[in-house]
C-alpha cells in the first residue's frame, strides 16, 4: 500500500534521513523529501498502520498528515499561521527601523559590526534557540553514544562535554576557513560586498523556509550522502569518549543542517578567518546548554513548542541577514543601507562645520569614517591654506 505522507516542520535534508531511518525495516519503503514537505511511503498494513507511521513520525517533533482532508485543513490552518506570523514580523521590522532610523539621527547609533559585542550576542542567542532543533536532528547520535556507555557505568554527561566540546571546536574551524575563503577569494570591495549580500539573503531565505514557505526550501544544499556517512562512523567509533569525539568534529562539516549552512555562509561574509571562527564558536558554544542538558529538555518541552522556538531562531536568523545585508550595501556605499534610506526619510544628523586646531603651527582635522557615513561630515578650514587631515577608520574590512 503506497501512501503520501505530508509532513510540516523538517528543516533540512537530515530531516528526511532522520525519518527514513525511524521506519527503514518497518515499511516496504519511503521517500522524504524536503523541498515538498512530504514523505511517499509503502506498507503493509498487516505488519504497520498507517497511525502507528504517524506516531513514529511525530515522535521525531514532526507533524504528519495522511489524507487529502487532514492536508487541507493543515494547510488552511498554516496559511492563516503564517499569514498572522508575516504581519507580526513585518511590523516588528517596521517599529525596529524607525527606532533604528531615530536614534541613528539623534544620538550616531549604528547595527553592531560583525565581530562586536552585539553581533555576538545575537549569535549565541541563534545559537541557545538552535540547540532544540539540534536535540531532534543529533538526539540519535547522543542516545547512540549514552546508551552503550551507560552499561560500562560511565557518566553521561562527561560524554556530553567531550560530545559539544569537539563540535564548538568544529564549528570554529570550518567558520574560520569559511572567513578565509571569504576574504582570501574576493578581492575587490565590490566582490566582497556582494559576498555580504549573497550570505545575507541566504539567511533570510533559510529564515523564511523555517516559517513555512516551502519555496525556499530549494536553496539549502544538504547532501543526504554526508549524514549517512556521519552515522556509520559515529556507529563505527569504539570507546567511551571517541564516538563522543568523532561524532562532533564531524557534526560541523557533514551534518550541515539549515542553520549551521547559515552561520557558515555568514562566516564567509565577515572576510576574516578570526571573525568567522570567533562567529561560529559563539554560535557553537550557544547550542551546548540544550544539547548537555539533552534528557531534560527532550522530557519537559514538546515538540510543538520545540517548533515554535526555532521559529524565534529564525527571526534572529532574519536579522542577522539583515544586519550582513546592510554590511554589504555600507561597503559600496549605497543609498539603499538602512542608514541612507533612514537619513532620506527622517533626516541625516545636522553637523555644525568642526573648525581645525593648530598643532605645532600646523592646521589638523579629524574624522572617524563608520558604518553610518562620516562624522564630522563638514569642516571650516581657510583658503589656500594645507592643513593635516586625520582619517580614523572604525568600519572597514578591505
Amino acid at each position: 500500500m503506497k501512501q503520501t505522507f505530508s509532513i510540516e516542520g523538517m528543516h533540512c535534508n537530515s530531516c528526511c534521513m532522520l525519518i527514513e531511518n525511524e521506519l527503514k525495516g518497518k515499511v516496504n519503503s519511503i521517500k522524504a523529501s524536503f523541498k515538498e514537505g512530504k514523505a511517499e511511503i509503502d506498507f503493509d498494513p498487516k505488519k504497520i498502520s498507517e497511525e502507528e507511521i504517524k506516531e513514529k513520525i511525530e515522535k521525531l517533533g514532526y507533524c504528519v498528515a495522511s489524507n487529502n482532508i487532514e492536508n487541507k485543513k493543515n494547510n488552511k490552518k498554516s496559511a492563516l499561521e503564517r499569514f498572522g506570523f508575516f504581519i507580526f514580523i513585518g511590523a516588528l521590522l517596521i517599529v525596529a527601523f524607525v527606532l533604528y532610523s531615530f536614534l541613528s539621527k539623534n544620538y550616531n547609533f549604528d547595527i553592531p559590526s560583525i565581530g562586536e559585542n552585539g553581533s555576538l550576542l545575537l549569535l549565541f542567542m541563534v545559537g541557545i534557540l538552535t540547540g532544540f532543533h539540534c536535540i531532534a536532528m543529533c538526539g540519535g547520535f547522543v542516545v547512540s553514544y549514552t546508551a552503550k556507555n551507560a552499561m560500562n557505568e560511565h557518566k553521561s554527561y562527561k560524554q556530553h562535554f567531550a560530545y559539544g566540546g569537539a563540535k564548538v571546536i568544529s564549528y570554529t574551524i570550518f567558520g574560520g576557513i569559511f572567513g578565509l575563503i571569504g576574504g582570501i577569494f574576493v578581492f575587490s570591495i565590490g566582490l566582497r560586498a556582494g559576498v555580504a549580500i549573497f550570505a545575507g539573503i541566504f539567511m533570510i531565505f533559510y529564515a523564511l523556509s523555517i516559517f513555512g514557505i516551502k519555496f525556499f526550501r530549494k536553496f539549502q544544499i544538504n547532501p543526504k550522502f554526508l549524514t549517512a556517512f556521519t552515522m556509520k562512523a559515529s556507529a563505527e567509533a569504539k570507546g567511551t569518549y571517541k564516538r563522543p569525539i568523532i561524532t562532533g568534529l564531524l557534526n560541523g562539516l557533514f551534518i550541515a543542517c539549515g542553520p549551521l549552512q547559515a552561520m557558515y555562509l555568514y562566516a564567509a561574509g565577515t572576510g576574516s578567518f578570526t571573525n568567522g571562527a570567533t562567529a561560529l564558536a559563539a554560535f557553537g558554544l550557544g547550542t551546548l546548554p540544550v544539547m548537555i542538558g539533552f534528557g531534560t529538555f527532550a522530557s519537559v518541552i514538546s515538540h510543538k513548542t520545540t517548533r515554535r522556538i526555532l521559529k524565534i531562531s529564525a527571526v534572529i536568523v532574519l536579522i542577522l541577514g539583515l544586519i550582513m545585508i546592510n554590511r554589504g550595501l555600507s561597503m559600496t556605499g549605497s543609498q539603499y543601507s538602512f542608514s541612507a534610506i533612514g537619513a532620506k526619510i527622517f533626516g541625516g544628523p545636522i553637523e555644525e562645520g568642526a573648525e581645525a586646531v593648530l598643532t605645532n603651527g600646523v592646521p589638523e582635522v579629524n574624522m572617524d569614517v563608520t558604518g553610518a557615513g562620516y562624522s564630522p561630515n563638514s569642516f571650516v578650514v581657510k583658503k589656500g591654506v594645507p592643513i593635516k587631515w586625520n582619517v580614523n577608520v572604525k568600519e572597514l574590512t578591505t
